[in-house]
């Protein structure tokens, strides 16, 4: 049984990654990191066997196997290099890192300890998604020509202390192109198994110093194209997503794949919650095989840098609205 510890106990952590936890026979929380009292008193409830903490640091080295680091993307990288200086493995909410400086830093120090680091790329394990993936490979819509993604929601996703942190372009690092658009992205290089060699970027912000509420990143795969369209300002919430082949179509709309001809619903939908405590169970056995086998997890890093690197682009480059 590898022994965990929670750092940060917000929404995603108690919602999110908390009952992954708790069905898994394979680890557990056994310790809370969390400089917020109130949330500390939250952490409290769970009967942890070490306790709740305010620091890494007040923890043994030798009494945790890894960390999960649900704090807001600024505050990731101390907790990630204190983690991998102590010799634990770490899992990490997206965005992974904001600079690519911090990301060399990270890698060169997980080598050197021989430990894994491990974004948290939890919408491909999505039932729906997992049987998009699943048909694209089969071949039965032959190869990928185009991708599109729609992404609808009326606000950004609601943090525990009511900070709405994700419109804070300092915290965040970007607005809902580095939150939701990160899935998007690590979504669309899987599906295609390649780099882009185009980028292009539309961003819509209130004001110059605000995050994007909304945008459009469109991705030139050479022999094929993405375009990912995001909106924290519309009028519902819903997610689309088509796979586009030289034989056929894949959608996925919501809570409903449909493909030749056939329509098969998944519960719940997309669109539905924040936190995805499913996804996040679905995805723990893959998380833990890299825990144990550090070697395994330098490709997630890898996707997790190639998103950074991508937005990063977009941001430089893009037209503002």
């Amino acid at each position: 049984m590898l022994k965990g510890a929670l750092v940060g106990f917000g929404n995603v952590a108690q919602f999110g990654h908390s009952p992954g936890y708790e069905a898994s026979a394979a680890a557990e929380i056994v310790a809370v990191v969390e400089a917020a009292p109130e949330r500390r008193a939250a952490a409290e409830k769970l009967n942890l066997s070490l306790g709740v903490f305010s620091s890494l640091t007040e923890i043994a080295p030798d009494a945790i196997d890894f960390v999960d680091i649900c704090t807001p993307p600024l505050f990731h990288a101390a907790p990630l290099a204190d983690a991998i200086a102590r010799g634990w493995h770490a899992l990490c909410e997206k965005p992974l890192l904001l600079e690519p400086a911090l990301l060399d830093e990270i890698r060169r120090a997980a080598v050197a300890k021989n430990v894994a680091v491990v974004p948290v790329h939890n919408w491909r394990y999505a039932p729906i998604l997992r049987s998009a993936t699943e048909r694209l490979r089969a071949g039965e819509i032959g190869e990928l020509q185009r991708v599109e993604i729609v992404t609808r929601r009326k606000r950004a996703a609601a943090a525990a202390d009511e900070s709405d942190w994700r419109r804070d372009p300092r915290i965040a690092g970007g607005g809902i192109l580095m939150d939701h658009g990160w899935h998007s992205l690590y979504l669309t290089l899987e599906w295609f198994g390649r780099l882009p060699e185009g980028i292009r970027a539309q961003l819509v912000r209130p004001n110059d110093k605000a995050a994007e509420n909304a945008a459009v990143l469109e991705l030139d795969f050479g022999g094929g194209t993405a375009r990912i369209d995001l909106s924290w300002d519309a009028d519902e919430r819903s997610n689309e997503m088509k796979l586009i082949g030289e034989r056929g179509e894949i959608r996925v709309a919501d809570d409903r794949l449909i493909a030749n001809g056939t329509s098969t619903r998944f519960e719940p939908a997309l669109s539905a919650g924040s936190h995805h405590a499913d996804w996040f169970e679905a995805m723990l056995p893959d998380v833990l095989a890299a825990f144990r086998e550090p070697a395994l997890a330098r490709p997630k890093f890898e996707e997790a840098a190639n998103c950074l690197t991508i937005i990063r682009h977009a941001y430089a480059t893009a037209i503002t609205l």
